[in-house]
């Protein structure tokens, strides 16, 4: 294309071609911009003409802003040779790069997108490196730089699919972990994680107890109905006969009354181990609690005690739920 001509008498062809060879052209001074602020930083310029670094050299005599010195000193460190203070060379990390740069086949964010991509796997060994690159380039001739920073995500599967190692000492985070706090009303916060067979346990026992009342006049809430369920399994769990014991034996709470003060209101009895519970909730506990008979004398002595039976066996209390599907306390809703 002649430069001199009038743009309006080139085909469209030649146009774009032009411009094409332009944009190469660009790159390729690019890449020798590249190479030689490389050798200004390994040769240590800069401190030589007085100034505090290279960075501050090419804002200087370039008039280039800070972010764009400091952009050209990183890429020309990935793409070039380094001499370090005390003589020795560390070779190029993306040679590769640097030398599709000097033919004007990538672009500066190109090779800001590679070396993102590579930096995000340290772990490569030096032929697995030069794998990755060679992809990212082959892939740089197609796509944009953002399309191919998107690609770079796919290029540790492609290099080393098995990814890095674990390291030898990761920490071990319990796979089941429950803390616990009791506040001074006796009630209890709680907070912990399950493992994924244990999660899945907890839903499929919690989900027949959360559901709202078919009625449809539950007023509760998700978070309530999940706590009441919650309590509901806690009973279930109580009432297993796989349920370990203290002492070969499970919790036993006796209370002692007389013949007259059952005769009484029971409404007005307290527990005397705990003033908080009235015998209302004591009769609801017992429910399912052992009833051991015992006969005592005058003084208190017992003169024979029965072995421990439940109120209702187990195989009654199961026709017991399927009959009445829940409470059969009159007025219990749950």
């Amino acid at each position: 294309m002649d430069t001199t001509a009038p743009l309006w008498r080139t085909s469209d062809t030649e146009l774009v071609n032009a411009h094409t060879a332009v944009v190469q052209r660009r790159r390729q001074l690019y890449a020798e911009e590249l190479r030689l602020v490389a050798e200004m930083e390994n040769r240590g310029v800069a401190t030589k003409l007085g100034y505090s670094n290279t960075a501050a050299l090419l804002m200087h005599t370039a008039r280039l802003s800070r972010a764009e010195a400091r952009h050209q000193l990183a890429q020309a460190h990935d793409l070039h040779a380094t001499t370090t203070p005390t003589g020795s060379v560390i070779d190029s990390a993306l040679p590769q790069t640097a030398e599709a740069l000097a033919r004007g086949e990538v672009g500066s964010e190109h090779v800001d997108a590679i070396r993102t991509t590579l930096a995000d796997l340290p772990h490569l060994d030096a032929e697995q490196r030069a794998t990755a690159e060679q992809v990212m380039l082959t892939r740089a001739a197609e796509d944009d730089p953002k399309a191919l920073l998107r690609f770079g995500a796919r290029v540790r599967d492609i290099v080393d699919p098995d990814g890095p190692p674990p390291p030898e000492e990761e920490p071990i985070r319990p796979a089941r972990m429950l803390r616990r706090h009791i506040r001074r009303d006796g009630s209890m916060e709680f907070k912990g994680h399950l493992d994924l067979e244990s999660a899945q346990l907890f839903e499929n026992l919690l989900k027949p107890f959360e559901k709202p009342h078919p009625e449809g006049n539950d007023t509760r809430g998700y978070a309530e109905r999940a706590g009441d369920a919650f309590a509901d399994v806690l009973r279930m769990a109580a009432n297993c006969p796989d349920v370990p014991a203290h002492n070969g034996a499970r919790t036993e709470v006796a209370v002692t009354i007389s013949f007259e003060q059952l005769q009484q209101s029971l409404d007005d009895v307290l527990l005397s181990s705990d003033p908080r519970m009235t015998a209302r909730e004591a009769r609801r506990l017992a429910c399912d609690a052992h009833i051991l008979p015992a006969v005592l004398d005058g003084d208190s002595k017992p003169l024979d005690v029965a072995v421990p039976a439940y109120a209702a066996p187990a195989h009654i209390r199961r026709g017991l739920y399927l009959r009445d599907k829940g409470c059969a306390f009159p007025g219990c809703e749950r």
